[in-house]
Order: C-alpha cells, then structure tokens, then sequence
C-alpha cells in the first residue's frame, strides 16, 4: 500500500457518467469560492469520488492524486482534515513502516509527509511522538538528517525530520544548529530556548507560538517566515470597535477618544485618522463596496468616506451600532427605548422601527441574504426579525445576563451570541434552537465572529483571552493571549487568514486564523498549574493544576510520566512524602488523595472534609498527613491505610495552612481568624492557641530547628514564636502590604518574607533585623523559595517575572521574564546540584530552568511543559536575509534583539 500513493494510476476511471472531474480548473475554482466548508467538503467528496467498471472507488491514494490536482491549495487542508478516510490512511501507513522498522522512512516521502501535515490530527504526531519516546534511536535517526543537512543536499526531507521532531515534543535548548538547512518546515510551538541558529536557512518556515528566548538568528536565511502573528498597533486610546473592509484592503478602529484609525492590511500603515464624534466610537462598519464607512458613538451616526477620509453626514437621534444592509439600501441600528430603527440610506428617514426587547439592545447585525435581522439585548435575549416588514420570528432565550454581541454565520443558518454570563452560544436560525453552550472565558464576553468559511468562531472578552471554536461540534480549538485589559472586539479578515482583536489595553493584535489546535498538543496541564515540588532524590516534579489532574514528570527529560486523575474538582497542592514513596493531593472537592509516586495508582481517597482543602503536609516519617480546610478544621490521617486519626478543631474560619514540626511532634496551622494553633501530631490535643495578627494568616513556617515558628499575615507583620510556649518573640514589621507567603532558608540563618507591597524582605533570624529589602517587582510577590546551599533566593511575582537574588547582598541576579501570566508556585531541586528551579504557572506551564550564578548569572531553560505563544525576548536578529519588514517589527516589539533600525 505504500508504494500506491506515488504509483496508483488516475487513469482508473472508467465512468460512462458525466463527471465533476470533466470541468475545468477554473470552473471548480470558482464554485470552490463560492462555498461554505461543509458544502466544500461535500462537494470535494463528489468531485473526488470516482468509479471503475460502474462501481464506486474510494482508494484515498486515488482520492489524495485528485485532491492535489483538482482542488485549490488553499482547501488542501479544510477537506483532508475533515476526511475520516485519510485519516485512517495516513496512520495505517505509519504503522506499516513501524512494523518494517523504517518509520524513519517517512520523512523521504513527501507526498505521505505531505498528507500528515495536510491531516495535521493530534492522532498521528501523538502515535510519532509515543514512538519517538519509546525508541532513542529513531530520534537520533531524525536528527541525523538535521545535521547532514548542513554539508549535504537533504533540505526536504531534514525539513520533515525537524518537524515530526518538535511535533513529538522533542526541545531544542541550548542546541547547535548553526547552518542548518530546513525551509519549509513547520516548527510552531517549537522550543528552542538558547539555541545557535546562526546561518540558518529557515525559508518559509512556520514559527507559530515558537519559543526562541535568547536564541541566535545571526545571518539567517527567514524568506517568508511565518510567526502566525503581526505586529501589534498601538493606538492613542482604547481600541473599542473595529472592521475589515469587505475587499480586505483596509482595516478601521474605532477609539475611546472618539478618532477612527483607518489602515492600510498591505503593510499595516495608518492611511486615515478620522474625528468627529465627541464619546467613544462604538461601532465602525463598511459599506459590502467597501466605499462607505459608518460610524457610531453614543449619540450620533458619522458617514464617511473610506478612500478620503471625508465626512459625509451626521445623522442624529439615533443611540448607535449602525450596521448596512446586504445591498448598501438600508442601515440597521440602536434607537432609543430599546428599539431597532431601519433607516433609508437615499433619504436618511427611518422606514421601521423595530419594538420588543425590554432593555437596552447593545448589537444588531443584518443576515447575509439581509431576509434577517438578529438583535442582542441587555434583557438577556436575541431576537431575530424579518428584514422586510420588521416582524418578530424569534426571541432566543437563554443567557442569564444581557447579551453583548451577535453573529451570523456565513451561510446564515447560525448564530452565535455572547454575553456577561461568560458563555458564547449557537443557535440555529431555522428553528431557534441552541445548538451548543460553549463555556471557557472566565469574564464576560463582548465579542463574537465567524471565520468567512463558517467553520470557526472566535470570541473575546473581560478575562483578555481571544478563544477559537469549532462551530460543527462547540469545542474549543485554542486560547490566544497577550492583550493585558478586556478584549472588546474581534473579527476576521474576508480573505479568513487574519484574526485581529480590539482592547482596552489601546493595541490591535494581529493573529494567523489557521491551524491552532492541530499545530499544538499539549503535553501537560490544560489549566492553571497550582503548585509543584521536586521529589526527595530530585528525579522527578509533581505538578497540581485547576484543570482537577495531578501530573508526575521525569525532572531531567521533561516527559510527562503519570496523569493521576480522580479529582473532581481543581486540585490546589501537591507533595511528596519525604520518604519519596507517596504523593498526597488537596483538592476542592473536599478529599485528599494518596498515589504511588512509582506508578500513580490511587492509594486512598482520604474524606471527611465538608470544604475545599487548602493545606496538605506530610509528616517527617511519612506515617502521617495533615490537611487543613475551609471547614475550618485539620485532619491528621494516617499515611498507609487512609483512615482518619484526628479532626481538629479549633479555628473559626478556614485553616490556609499546615505545616509539621521537623519533629513530627507537632502540627502547626494558620487560619483566616487570626490565630496560629498548635497541636499535638500523636493525640491531636490542642497545645496553644497564638493570638496578635489583626488579620489572615496566609503562612505558617517552622525554623529547620525546630525552636522557632513564623507566621506570615495580611496584617503586614511576620511574628515569630517560640515554638514550644508559644510565646512571641518578635513581630517584624516594614511591608506596607498584606504578607502573602514567607521561608526561612535552610541554613536557618534568614527568614525572607513576600509582600503585596511588590517587595521581599530578608530578615536575620538571629537579632530579628531585616537585613535587605528586595525591590524590582512591579506587582505582588507570591511565592518565595531559598536554594539547597542557603545562598539564593528566588522570588515570583504577579508581574509574570522570577527573580533571583543573592541571599548575602540582596543584590538581583536574574529575571526570568518569559511567562504568560501569573507564577503560582517556585520550587528549587533539593540537591544543590546543578542549581535548577523549578516554576508553575497560570499559563498551563510546569518549567525548570538551570541558574548559574557566574559573573553575569545564567538562567537557561532546560524544559518547558506547554507554552502558548511566540517568544523572542533577548533573541538575536542581526544580518539576517529577507526577513519582512512587518516581521521585523513583530520581533522588535517583542524584545528581540535586531540589527535594523
């Protein structure tokens, strides 16, 4: 069957019948651009569906020769990857040459390579990534042709040995890969942290959502690079509105000042800035010939021209959101009392007023045939209206908040709508019924479009993500971020290969609409990672993450060894036993649960708890596991059989956290009423109860002594407690913020302390003094973490930074700047071996990186678990060949280090 792809013969026909293969190219070509993607993919059925001697052929080689001949590049991808029966092709090849033992073979054979990446399922690079990981000497076969294609004529196939590389997750840190010659190859989310790319030829490479932090581009061949992104426009004022025009040569912005930027899409350059209206342009649509631009604030209607800038006419009375009907004749907007008025373009009176909702409508929108009119309204409802006599068909209802925006899809039998119930939904327009309830923003939704091929929709909103969907079955395809406030409009370029998004954060961003989720497949975590540790011998990192998995890693290699699943809800901590044996997780389904950190069975699912747990701690012996709730108690377990020793009761509000005494004496707990107790580990008995914060207590610490307990307080104090009176010691003041989290270095010697204040303190255990205080984050430090050897500090911030302080002078070393959102958790490698530290974060990521505290100190990246977009910072861009000019801004944008100007 191999060998049929390039030798089956198209000459198999024998159809006595007229056949849609006997039009001409540019017929179908022009019936292709007239179809929307389930029609295409029909219709690319029965153009590709031959018969021999008056049966039926379906051989997908057959079908893979006339898809190559007969239909459009551009389709190439949306028809294969909707082909059940290529599919199942392309993996039953793959399996032939692993049972040859030739799947190295693939990259020499490029139309199957070329069906793979047409294909592009998580399926097929998921079988080559578990083969790759199970054989060593297929990826040293792989990178063979990577190197040989340096000195020898082999760009093709080590273009397709470097991707089916990075697609099986394979990391490139720090790599040599001076000279290489790979144009073509698709290395989106690759990782290539550090690397020596000097003198590459990476022509029309793909380097979506690459990383290449520090990385070294130096005389680089990068025709045709594609990063998947544009440069971002900065505007004056928060961007609010926006609108391509129908013929896509141009792109508007309306602003919160008032102006309208109008830019040219060929080179992304700012051919208008139009004023007039006083308040915030809330609305900026075009005009089907592209001539006409019309405009909205909360008052009056602006009518432009799109070539000149020329204002036309102002129509008053009318609250906004003007959109044009199919044929330019009529104009749809807001009117006061909550109705919809249809106004005549020739002679700017309205001919209907549209009455029914009961609040403000925030959005209306004509169908393409313009036969409808879809409405949304702050009274949590879509109506949909006769776009002729203005009758009422439908009231969709739904959403439990107003509804901010809707959408019809190209084909008009869809709408999606979206609203402050943080949901986009998708309704049928024949019947009215809701076809799927897509839920994922975690803040309201403003914003909602469909691809011009009806196949996806993006939708934007409070929680500053930009979400793609796949409108034939509500799944989400993947999450763009990088706005920084609330996202308040989105749409798709009419050729549908851009995306760009509107914000509060005064940027346009500029995205690639392809391929998302078929480029990436996460290794790791798919939500927020909440807390990671080392294990006791250093081998391994687990992970805790919202998504409700507990994740084990190989710490060297970075592979993902255990999805330990049985949570149900986010899970908010994990920890080895110390003797490295057992993993005990808290979750926010009350339990806790106990997995063999050698296999990830589930031990036992310790309950009792009536409310999520915020604290797990193992005794020193492992024998037992301390837990502590928002039910305001503390369960002592024991660790080999599950059972419940203990309920400790005391607090009276949640305990936040729990801690053993090196001991294992004693339990210490902190609550949100203020107080610290202390109790006995073998009884459960009620030792003391130590008052004085006026606030929270958000950690609880014992000295490596054992002598000494601090407690960390939103009242901005640490006190320090003599561990077995429970006297106070010392109430060590100076942050002029709540106290997130505190540490005392293993030495004993120092005890750093983390403010909402953007500041660490470090502070001398002996006389109580604080000996440094740390400043250069910008936002609240959450976590702090000293090294094995007692000599680093490293702190992490919601500034989405990790900084690395040397603990002797406070000085700064390091920042690690290249995270995609909040960092949750630190954690450095118990043997001081190496230095490596270990990070998780909000943005799905579990990463370790190695610090060396030379003269400068180096912090490199050894793996990374997911990343979700590009990253150039400190990469060098010097020389480089043909490299675009809007690419060229991209990279400066984003921290590059560039040889032009």
């Amino acid at each position: 069957m191999l060998s049929s792809i390039s030798h089956y013969s198209i000459a198999v026909r024998e159809s006595p019948k007229i056949s849609l293969l006997s039009l001409p190219t540019e017929l179908l070509t022009k019936i292709e651009d007239h179809l929307q993607i389930l029609d295409l993919q029909n219709f690319s059925e029965a153009l590709t569906m031959v018969t021999h001697k008056g049966d039926p052929v379906n051989f997908p080689a057959v079908k893979l020769k006339l898809l190559q001949q007969r239909v459009e590049p551009k389709y190439h991808q949306s028809v294969a990857s909707s082909d059940e029966g290529l599919r199942a092709f392309a993996l039953n090849q793959l399996q032939e040459l692993w049972d040859s033992g030739k799947l190295d073979r693939v990259v020499e054979k490029p139309t199957l390579f070329w069906l793979l990446r047409l294909v592009g399922e998580q399926t097929i690079f998921g079988y080559l990534r578990e083969k790759i990981q199970r054989e060593p000497e297929l990826k040293e076969k792989l990178l063979k042709w990577v190197e040989r294609s340096k000195t020898e004529e082999v760009q093709e196939i080590a273009a397709n040995a470097l991707t089916i590389l990075v697609k099986s997750g394979v990391q490139f840190n720090r790599a040599d890969l001076r000279g290489i010659r790979v144009p073509g190859a698709d290395l989106s989310f690759g990782v290539f942290d550090s690397a020596q790319l000097q003198g590459a030829d990476l022509r029309k490479t793909t380097l979506q959502a690459s990383w290449l932090r520090e990385a070294n581009l130096s005389g680089a061949k990068m025709t045709e690079v594609q990063f998947g992104e544009w440069p971002y426009l900065q505007e004056e004022s928060a961007a609010h509105s926006c609108a391509y025009s129908p013929d896509g040569g141009n792109y508007a912005v309306g602003l919160w000042n008032g102006k309208i930027s109008v830019y040219s899409t060929a080179n992304w350059e700012k051919i208008h800035a139009l004023d007039g209206h006083a308040h915030r342009v809330t609305s900026v649509v075009y005009s089907p010939n592209s001539e006409q631009i019309v405009s909205s604030d909360d008052q009056i209607i602006q009518l432009w021209d799109a070539q000149t800038g020329e204002n036309l006419s102002t129509l008053r009375g009318y609250v906004g959101y003007p959109v044009y009907s199919h044929n330019s004749m009529k104009i749809v907007c807001m009117g006061p009392d909550h109705t919809i008025c249809l106004s005549d373009m020739q002679t700017s009176q309205n001919s209907l007023i549209l009455r029914g909702h009961t609040d403000w409508v925030l959005g209306v929108v004509y169908s393409p045939n313009g036969q409808q009119i879809a409405s949304a309204s702050m009274d949590g409802t879509v109506r949909l209206w006769d776009g002729q006599d203005g009758q009422c068909h439908r009231n969709l209802s739904g959403h439990t908040g107003s509804v901010a925006s809707a959408a019809y899809s190209p084909n008009g039998r869809q709408i999606a709508s979206v609203g402050a119930d943080r949901t986009v939904r998708l309704w049928d327009t024949q019947n009215g019924r809701s076809l799927y309830i897509l839920n994922g923003h975690t803040g309201s939704v403003e914003s909602v479009a469909y691809s011009p091929n009806g196949q996806q929709i993006a939708s934007v909103g409070g929680d500053m993500t930009l979400r793609l969907w796949d409108t034939r079955n509500g799944q989400s395809l993947y999450v763009l971020s990088g706005h920084t406030k609330t996202v308040r409009n989105v749409a798709y370029s009419p050729n549908g290969e851009q995306i760009a998004s509107t914000s509060e954060d005064r940027t346009v961003r500029l995205w690639s609409a392809h391929n998302w989720q078929s480029l990436h497949a996460s290794r790791g975590h798919t939500k927020s990672v909440e807390s990671v540790a080392y294990s006791p011998n250093s081998k391994q990192i687990v992970s805790a993450s919202s998504d409700h998995s507990v994740r084990v890693w190989d710490a060297r290699s970075g592979q993902s060894l255990y999805a330990l699943q049985g949570h149900t809800e986010w899970v908010l901590s994990a920890v080895y036993a110390p003797s490295g044996e057992q993993i005990a997780s808290a979750s926010g389904d009350n339990t806790v649960r106990v997995w063999d950190a050698q296999n990830g069975q589930c031990l036992h699912t310790l309950s009792g708890h009536t409310n999520l747990i915020m604290s797990v701690a193992y005794s020193p012996g492992s024998m037992q596991i301390a837990s502590g709730s928002r039910d305001k108690t503390v369960r002592v377990w024991d660790a080999q059989n599950g059972q419940c020793l203990h309920t400790l009761r005391g607090h009276t509000e949640w305990v936040t956290s729990v801690v053993y005494a090196p001991s294992g004496e004693r339990i210490a707990s902190g609550g949100m009423d203020g107080t610290v107790c202390l109790w006995e580990a073998r009884n459960g008995q009620r030792l003391h109860i130590l008052r004085g914060h006026k606030k929270r207590v958000a950690s609880v610490a014992y000295s490596p002594s054992g002598e000494q307990l601090a407690s960390a307080s939103w009242d901005r104090t640490v006190r320090v407690w003599d561990a077995q009176n429970g006297q106070c010691i010392q109430t060590l003041s100076g942050h002029r913020g709540s106290v997130t989290c505190m540490a005392y270095s293993p030495s004993g010697e120092q005890l750093a302390s983390a403010s909402a204040d953007n500041t660490v303190r470090v502070w001398d255990t002996q006389n109580k003094q604080c000996l440094h205080t740390l400043s250069g984050h910008t936002k609240s430090v959450t976590c702090v973490a000293y090294s094995p050897n007692s000599e680093q500090l490293a702190s992490a911030s919601d500034d989405h930074t990790v900084r690395v302080w040397d603990a002797a002078s406070g000085q700064c070393k390091a920042v690690i700047r290249d995270f995609g959102d909040c960092i949750t958790s630190i954690a450095w490698q118990p043997s001081s071996e190496g230095n490596y530290l270990v990070t998780g974060c909000a943005d799905h990521s579990v990463r370790i990186w190695q610090v060396q505290m030379g003269a400068p100190a180096q912090v490199n990246l050894c793996w990374s678990s997911t990343h979700a977009e590009l990253n150039v910072s400190q990469t060098i861009v010097q020389n480089v060949q043909d490299l675009s000019l809007l690419n060229q801004r991209l990279l400066k944008q984003r921290g590059a280090f560039c040889g032009f100007a």
